[in-house]
Parts: structure tokens; sequence; C-alpha cells
């Protein structure tokens, strides 16, 4: 089995399914489709195409499906098979992996990326957060993980029918969550040195650069150097919020006095309040969450 492609039908409203059958006619070789059926099924798919030998594992949706693929790459907190390498072909709600790694949207150019391009080293980061049920959970991260209002979006887009597309979706659930926000108290430790408490609207943790469907909320952010970056936005009453959201898609968020830059290997985040949590733009729990840098986790065909 030399390729297998895991297709969410429902990503980007089944227009990522639909866009796939155009890319199987430019591959050559074994190739195999397999369609998930709910969530958490990628990451089973996944985990048995690489058990079966397959050199290329090609996730077919949008980051949340990229994300159960990527955690199906690992048992045991360590990779399957050293020999099998991650592709992406990403139409979703916010398709924000694919913007960072500039991964083709065209069938044939990405048909020609997944059989001839080179592979990659890309970081992880690893999030132990507390699930829904109150209980630990562990997840691999491979662009942002962020609390806060995020979390709050997150879910608000998750349940929403996004229908005016991925951006729209996400900027009208972050001004909708921005009229109730009140802020977290969180505190946070950075490295196991830097502790300090903060009143914050959000904070991005990132091994990417953008989230909620094109915000750069980490823009410089490297995705193999062993490091991942913190944004720290401070606590902004509406109308302020309002009148800077611009500096969430031009780059220029870290020129607002409000808002904090740090470079970390290790975070650790909790507050005494319920404070939602989003991995790689799926709602999947709340604080406390610790979160750790993983170098060279992954091969990547980018």
């Amino acid at each position: 089995m030399s390729l297998v492609a895991i297709v969410n039908p429902t990503s980007g409203r089944g227009h990522a399914a639909g866009l796939w059958k155009g890319v199987r006619p430019h591959l050559k070789g074994d190739v195999e489709t397999v369609q998930t059926e709910g969530p958490g099924h990628a990451t089973e798919l996944a985990a048995q195409a690489i058990k079966k030998g397959a050199a290329t594992i090609v996730a077919v949706g949008g980051d949340g499906t990229i994300n159960e693929v990527v955690n199906g790459f690992f048992e045991n907190d360590r990779l399957i098979s050293q020999n099998t390498t991650l592709g992406i072909f990403s139409h979703g709600t916010g398709s924000d992996l694919q913007r960072f790694l500039q991964a083709p949207k065209d069938g044939a150019a990405a048909a020609v990326l997944l059989q001839t391009g080179k592979p990659r080293l890309i970081d992880l980061l690893k999030v132990r957060y507390t699930n829904f049920q109150g209980r630990w959970a562990s997840r691999y991260s491979i662009n942002i993980t962020s609390f806060g209002m995020g979390g709050t979006v997150a879910s608000r887009v998750h349940r929403s029918s996004k229908i005016f597309g991925g951006k729209v979706s996400f900027m009208l659930a972050t001004l909708r969550a921005a009229l109730t926000f009140g802020g977290s108290s969180v505190t946070l430790c950075l490295d196991q040195s830097r502790t300090m408490p903060v009143e914050v609207i959000n904070v991005a943790i990132g091994n990417g650069r953008y989230h909620g469907g094109g915000m750069l909320a980490c823009p410089r952010a490297v995705i193999d150097d062993g490091f991942f970056d913190v944004t720290v936005i401070q606590f902004m009453r509406l109308p302020e919020l309002v009148r800077n959201l611009t500096l969430l898609y031009n780059g220029e968020i870290y020129s607002h006095p409000k808002v904090r830059f740090f470079r970390a290997k290790w975070l650790q985040a909790d507050s005494k309040e319920t404070t939602l949590l989003e991995i790689d733009g799926e709602p999947l729990g709340r604080l406390p969450v610790e979160i750790s840098i993983v170098p060279q986790a992954i091969r990547v065909l980018a």
C-alpha cells in the first residue's frame, strides 16, 4: 500500500471530497481512498494504514481532519513508523495549516507534490489538557492551540452552519463572543521558570502561524525550529478590540501595547474560572493545560 487518502466527506460542506476526486486521476501506483464516519475515525484509519505499510497518508479535509490524522501516526507517544509521511489536501472551514505551508489546492499540483515532493521534518505540540468531563486528556497539535476567547469562538463555529465560508464564519463568531466575553484570569508558567498572572482575551500557542480562518495569531512562528511561539492578548473592552481587529490579519499584532510575545518549549496554564481551549480549531476542553514542544516529530510533504 503506497498512498492512503483519508477523506472527511463533511469538510468544507463536502467540497474537499469532491476536489479529491479531481486529484485521484493524476496519481500513479497503489492508491486507496477511505472516508471517515465520525469524530476520531480519521485517527483510527491513519493508524491502521500505517500498520499495514502505507508510505504516505493524505489528510483530505480541514484542520480538524489533519489533526486527527496526525494523532494516528502515534501509539503510546511513539511513531508507529519512521518511514510514513503526511500529505495535506486541505479544504475545510479554516484551512489554516494549508495557508501556512502553502500546500497546493489545485488537483494536478497537489498530485505532483504528493508523489515527487521531498518530505521535511516538522515539530508538533504535545497538549495535555482537561476535557469536558473534567479528566486529563492528551493530544498532538500540528498548528495552533489557544485558550480564552479562541476556545469560545471555536465552539461557536463548530456548531454553526459555516454557510458564509471559513473567514467570515470565524470573524462573526469572534465578534459575537466579544459581546459577552469578560476576559479570563490566567496564570501562565513558561519553561518552568517564568510565572505570570494575566487577565487575557486569548492566548495562542503556535507551531504554525494562522488560526481562525486566516488570523495571524503567531506571525513569527517557525514550524521546525524546536520552539513554539506564545501570543498573549491582554483584556480589551469591545470597542478597543473591534478597532484593532485588523491587526489579527495583517501580521502586526505585536505592535499593540496589550499584546505580549514569548518563545518557549514548555507552557502550563491554569485558571480559577472555566476557560475554554481549542486544538487546531477543534473545541476539545478547558484549562488547566500543559504544552510541550516535540521537535522534528513527523515527516510532512510541504
